[in-house]
């Protein structure tokens, strides 16, 4: 969740305006700020490889005949040196407040013009447009390869490893675990961003960066909301659908590993009695695991019944939601719906933001299945 005021919070369940603009860094310096930003939109996706991506066109409106176009690596717009921090700020009666919505790495320059008028014999820069295409900084990581295979320090945890992998900042947001064995990173396309992943599934949720910058790992577990969005005519959600599927529901979970010696062996974890037994109507739905941090047969074991409890412990669902913009909700969130004709809590897979009064937002919404 991003930061913002118990007021904010207040403001966004009723009538308000919203303005969006942008601030521009070369490196740690904010070479501009408050900047235009027009036909733009932002997409979060919380199993994307880069979490999040966006694009839009910032207008700057010139003070000295200077243009904003960037030529190669030159000017402060140049894909390689530019990134943008999008900010909304909400305005309602008196109100005013101002909503960071990440830092992003720009990529590309799609489109770049001047407008221009004569004077005093001379064509003089008016205004700049300029396409910006932008990341999420996961994108730092999957440019970043290692030179070679790296291995990870003996007695290193899942926490230190993301550190040092990434150079990062880390919030902690799960137990940490030690790793069982020294870890060697393979060097290839986006490996340093693979491990990063696999440490997060280590830990038992899914990698990104967040709003904040920050490397997080969001449980695969929904824990308790931390928002609400509302049904009704003064409400926040527009319309809700929901979707059941099997395909993931497994119950039967076979492990294949090798130990330190690199003798290969199998470990399995099945659900024997119940409605989701394999050998009721059900039937059997297999999983294959692998893991290359499992050294032993106890490990093995550990790891596939977690896997299958992971599983039946419930099924997930996605439900679209269309609602006025929040821009405090961000993927990884776990939120509830309130209003509609069941209690729903779950957490936000998907984000779309646009220059639209309205975003859609993909809840990952877990039945328990008894």
């Amino acid at each position: 969740m991003r930061n913002g005021s118990a007021d904010l919070i207040d403001v966004l369940s009723g009538s308000f305006e919203r303005e969006l603009t942008v601030n521009v860094f070369n490196g740690t310096d904010r070479v501009l700020e408050g900047e235009r930003f027009e036909s733009w939109q932002l997409d979060s996706v919380l199993s994307g490889r880069v979490c999040s991506d966006g694009s839009g066109v910032l207008v700057h409106a010139s003070q000295g005949g200077e243009s904003l176009v960037p030529v190669g690596t030159s000017g402060v717009l140049s894909p390689f040196r530019a990134r943008v921090e999008p900010v909304m700020t909400i305005r309602a009666g008196g109100f005013s407040e101002s909503v960071s919505l990440g830092m992003f790495r720009v990529t590309s320059v799609p489109s770049a013009a001047d407008t221009t008028t004569p004077f005093e014999g001379r064509e003089l820069v008016v205004a700049s447009r300029v396409g910006l295409r932008f990341y999420s900084l996961d994108e730092d990581v999957e440019r970043w390869g290692f030179r070679f295979p790296e291995q990870s320090p003996a007695g290193s945890s899942a926490y230190a490893e993301i550190r040092r992998i990434t150079g990062m900042p880390v919030e902690v947001t799960l137990a940490d675990v030690a790793l069982p064995t020294a870890k060697v990173w393979e060097a290839k396309q986006g490996g340093r961003l693979d491990a990063v992943h696999e440490l997060g599934r280590v830990l038992g949720g899914t990698a990104m960066v967040n709003s904040r910058g920050a490397w997080v790992v969001v449980p695969d577990k929904v824990a308790d909301p931390v928002m609400t969005l509302r049904l009704g005519e003064l409400g926040t959600v527009l319309d809700v659908n929901d979707e059941i599927d099997t395909d993931t529901v497994y119950n039967e979970v076979i492990g294949s590993f090798e130990d330190a010696d690199g003798n290969p062996f199998y470990s399995i974890a099945s659900v024997d009695s119940g409605d989701l037994a394999t050998t009721g109507s059900y039937r059997p739905n297999t999983r294959y695991y692998a893991s290359d941090l499992v050294k032993t047969p106890q490990q093995g074991k550990a790891a596939v019944q977690s896997v299958l409890d992971l599983s039946i412990g419930s099924q997930m669902y996605d439900v679209q939601v269309q609602c006025h913009v929040n821009p405090l909700v961000e993927v990884g969130d776990v939120v509830a719906v309130e209003g509609w004709v069941r209690a729903l809590v779950g957490q936000v897979t998907a984000v779309k933001l646009s220059d639209s009064a309205y975003m859609n937002v993909t809840l990952r919404v877990h039945r328990e299945l008894s």
